[in-house]
């Protein structure tokens, strides 16, 4: 071998040492990049990565379900997050034609049982018309009309208790409608959280301080990506017009 033929394969040699040098040096290699090192888009296939912070402590990443945990357990994962405007979504619901039906004929049967209670009135006030104050029958009569007046505001009050109970079956009702919804589009996004919110851009239309703070307290979200508002979607699963 002459000098001119020791020259260049030392050369080369020393060429290939210092590139090994250099990827070392680095910590990584062009096998670590899943496009190659003229793109570096994708880091991996790797089971952990390990991040220190100033002082050296290590922090494992790993994908634990689909979700980047740092910790064993299930608190130590990074969730998806969404927000659903309620409000926007209830007010279609409990508009539907069903709990409108249902309102409807209980409010019926209401009327026609006071209506009946008012008819049984007057045909007891007729009836008596010409009983005297001083008829030895007038207290008899005054306590019978007493006793159905009281009788008619206890009915009404019944009433109203049992209007109430049906609408509030209809919220509960509505809301279950709602979660389902909801469960059935977090599905379809991998979303693990989903969080009832008020768009802060919207009015509060309260009639008082106390009305004004109340909507503050609702308003859980100060600030928040747009993109993180699922509630178009939910509404479209629950065939509700989109506005």
């Amino acid at each position: 071998m002459n000098n001119r033929e020791r020259f260049v394969i030392y050369g080369a040699m020393a060429l290939l040492i210092a590139l090994n040098i250099t990827v070392l040096a680095n910590g990584r290699g062009p096998e670590a990049w899943a496009e190659g090192p003229a793109d570096r888009e994708h880091l991996g296939p790797a089971g952990t990565l390990t991040l220190v912070d100033a002082q050296d402590d290590p922090l494992v990443l790993r994908n634990t379900g689909g979700r980047l945990a740092w910790a064993p357990g299930d608190h130590a994962r990074a969730l998806s997050l969404a927000l659903v405007h309620v409000g926007k979504a209830m007010g279609p619901l409990l508009e539907a034609r069903e709990y409108r039906d249902e309102y409807g004929a209980l409010e019926e049967e209401l009327r026609e049982r006071d209506q009946e209670l008012a008819d049984a009135m007057f045909a007891f006030r007729q009836e008596h018309k010409d009983v005297e104050p001083d008829d030895p029958d007038a207290a008899e009569v005054k306590q019978a009309f007493q006793a159905m007046l009281q009788r008619r505001e206890q009915l009404r009050l019944q009433g109203t208790r049992r209007l109430g109970a049906l609408a509030t079956e209809h919220i509960e009702r509505a809301y279950r409608d709602l979660i389902a919804a909801v469960e059935v589009v977090a599905g379809q996004h991998g979303i693990d959280l989903v969080y009832r919110f008020i768009p802060t851009g919207n009015e509060f239309k309260a009639l008082g301080p106390a009305q004004a703070y109340t909507g503050i307290r609702a308003r859980i979200a100060l600030k928040y990506p747009p993109e993180l508002d699922i509630t178009d979607e939910v509404m479209e699963e629950l065939a509700l017009e989109v506005q």
